[in-house]
């Protein structure tokens, strides 16, 4: 396995901030300053105009170091976005820790979760945010998974199933039905059977792939269906991993296999 030769040097707890710029709202209340060149590729993309919607795909566990190795695997996600954004995930890097500070814009210390636990983060959060700007978000995830537990107890929409077609079929429908203004999607099969098999297994790549043949499904939707928008799509994962004894793969320690991400983003502007 390819070893990091250092942590990126922008961190996670950047792009929350970056998603409430992009939409013209005020940011949640802990967020650190949104990352420049997300803001500036906004800027560039939307001619000064802000996104009216936001679709954030998350496929778990996707680390830089299998981003730069595999790419034939991720082509499909790749291949439709533009914006390549390195960042470092926070400790311990475990889901509902990285989801808690990419929803919040705070640290762990700051939102509370600083373990691997799911309880209902009770600070600003971006979904906060959105409702106080009059927007309709909404979360498709699994009945098991941090992005299913931690940001509940919102007047706002959660699609809560037990398999990835059934979410990925629930996401089909809501871009179509284009009645939301903020959509994220979960996906957990590369992590899952990553933990399982080891990360360059064969079988965790051909789910790496499902998870690049996901979001491409989604963007195509969005491109054709979404034409009167300003679109953000963003690929964006929570951490990275690293193999084990036995194996199997991991993740959750102080290692830049495990703290390095690419996010990856594409703005689609209004037909005007």
């Amino acid at each position: 396995m390819k070893q990091e030769a250092m942590l990126n040097p922008l961190c996670l707890d950047s792009v929350c901030a970056g998603f409430a710029y992009a939409m013209g709202m005020p940011a949640p209340q802990k967020a650190q300053v949104p990352a420049e060149a997300l803001t500036a590729y906004v800027d560039h993309h939307f001619g000064g105009e802000k996104a009216n919607r936001v679709f954030l795909y998350h496929p778990d566990a996707v680390a830089e170091w299998i981003f730069r190795k595999y790419p034939e695997f991720l082509y499909e996600a790749m291949y439709r976005t533009e914006l390549e954004l390195p960042l470092q995930a926070v400790m311990p890097s475990v889901t509902p820790v990285c989801f808690g500070t990419l929803y919040t814009g705070a640290q762990p210390e700051v939102h509370g979760i600083r373990k691997y636990e799911k309880p209902v983060i009770k600070i600003d959060t971006l979904f906060d945010a959105l409702l106080r700007a009059g927007k309709k978000p909404a979360i498709i995830a699994d009945s098991s998974c941090s992005m299913g537990k931690i940001f509940l107890e919102r007047d706002m929409d959660y699609f809560i199933f037990d398999s990835i077609p059934e979410i990925t079929a629930k996401a089909t429908e809501l871009i179509l039905a284009d009645t939301y203004d903020f959509i994220a999607v979960y996906h957990g099969n590369y992590d899952s059977t990553m933990h399982k098999n080891g990360p360059e297994a064969p079988a965790s790549l051909a789910e790496l792939k499902a998870n690049a043949q996901a979001f491409a499904l989604f963007s195509e939707l969005i491109k054709s269906h979404w034409k009167r928008h300003n679109t953000l799509v963003g690929f964006a994962m929570d951490h990275g991993c690293h193999e084990i004894d036995g194996n199997a793969g991991s993740h959750g320690l102080d290692m830049p296999e495990d703290l390095n991400i690419v996010h990856l983003y594409k703005a689609y502007p209004r037909e005007k």
